[in-house]
């Protein structure tokens, strides 16, 4: 597990490089291939560049902030327009479960957050790949 002092002694220019070839490299795949990288990201975060994972989770989202941001204009701006009832109960779910996992997140140790994160994102593959078994 990284701490918050492991990752200080990485010195900052190695951080600035590393944090620019993944997030390069993350984004050229995500744009060849039309995926979110947001838990690319957060992999590459906790993995190579060493980040503690509330930290790690905390600036994932916040790129995906601006991912989401990004291609929901484009949508408007060719005139897709969303459908408001799913668009209300996303906004809504998002909010609460969002509370939930930070209360969660908040009082979790990080061995037990850690797991959590790795049940989760096994559980997201397995639906992903169950999704693509059934087409």
């Amino acid at each position: 597990m990284t701490t918050k002092e492991k990752m200080a002694q990485t010195s900052r220019k190695k951080r600035a490089i590393l944090s620019l070839v993944c997030g390069s490299a993350v984004g050229f795949i995500c744009g060849f291939v039309g995926a979110g990288g947001g838990m690319m990201m957060l992999l590459l975060l906790i993995g190579v560049l060493g980040y503690e994972l509330k930290t790690a989770v905390g600036t994932s989202v916040f790129i995906m902030t601006f991912t989401a941001l990004t291609g929901s204009v484009s949508h408007f701006a060719i005139g897709g327009a969303p459908d408001i009832f799913c668009l209300v109960l996303c906004v809504l779910f998002t909010l609460l479960w969002a509370r939930v996992a930070a209360i969660f997140a908040n009082k979790a140790s990080p061995k037990t957050l850690n797991r959590a994160v790795g049940v989760i994102l096994i559980l997201l593959g397995g639906a992903a790949l169950a999704f693509n078994l059934v087409k």
